[in-house]
């Protein structure tokens, strides 16, 4: 699937997060956040996806995972929950795609840096002008992300 979305670009953006702060049940087997095995998938499913995408001669970056501010909206398929308002949980994702990254030790794939304002100023990361749920964006939070890492983007497209 990653491949077929990636082929004929230059980059593709691997946005993940949101269900990843989670434990993993894969077909029955629960793999706990936060452990060795629950890891070892993680990057396994994720390194599947990456050299699928590279095998189509698209560059890879993976977006660091934004802290969120989960919140009960009108309309939300999902109520607040609360692993994704765990910062812990997030920097931990980020890790094992920072990690994921750097084990490739080529420029064609990058960990690509989000906006700090996610983490850093609670103004945009509770507001649900940016966020409508406090974890999805809406037009101004796309913005945000856009002009934070298109200058990456537009790098790693010519590495």
């Amino acid at each position: 699937m990653w491949a077929d979305s990636a082929a004929g670009t230059d980059v593709a953006l691997v946005v993940v997060g949101a269900w990843d702060v989670f434990d993993i049940d894969d077909d029955g087997t629960v793999y706990g956040f936060d452990t060795p095995e629950g890891d070892q998938l993680f990057v396994r499913n994720l390194t599947s996806g990456i050299d699928a995408v590279l095998a189509e001669g698209t560059n890879v970056g993976l977006l660091e995972v934004a802290c969120m501010r989960p919140k009960d909206v009108e309309g939300a398929g999902v109520r607040a929950l609360p692993e994704r308002g765990d910062d812990s949980r997030v920097a931990h994702v980020n890790d094992l795609l920072r990690e994921t990254a750097a084990s490739y030790d080529s420029p064609r794939v990058e960990f690509v840096e989000g906006p700090d304002e996610w983490c850093n100023d609670e103004t945009i990361a509770a507001d649900l002008g940016y966020r409508w749920d406090g974890v999805h964006v809406f037009t101004p939070g796309a913005n945000l992300i856009y002009t934070t890492v298109a200058p990456d983007l537009l790098r790693l497209a010519n590495a």
